[in-house]
């Protein structure tokens, strides 16, 4: 695997959109994550996608059990590479 790299918000905005088809217009940094219909197979597909690109690995369990919007879900993502 390569070096980790920390994804940009946008990078993650993608990877919800193209893995876990949900449409761009509902994102935004305070969405709710239960607005934009991410069930919890929907979030181990995120984490797996972000580890395959980025290098570094998203607990699950950070994700499904402290993420209520898209900024939380940005600050796990940070807080998973800052600990790789």
């Amino acid at each position: 695997m390569s070096k980790a790299t920390l994804p940009a918000l946008e990078q993650i905005t993608d990877i919800l959109v193209d893995t876990c088809k949900v449409s761009r217009e509902l994102i935004a940094p305070n969405a709710l994550l239960a607005d934009l219909e991410l069930d919890s197979l929907a979030l181990i597909e995120l984490g797996l996608e972000v580890e395959r690109q980025f290098g570094f690995d998203v607990p699950t369990e950070d994700v499904s059990t402290s993420i209520g919007t898209l900024a939380d879900l940005y600050a796990a993502v940070t807080a998973a590479f800052e600990t790789a």
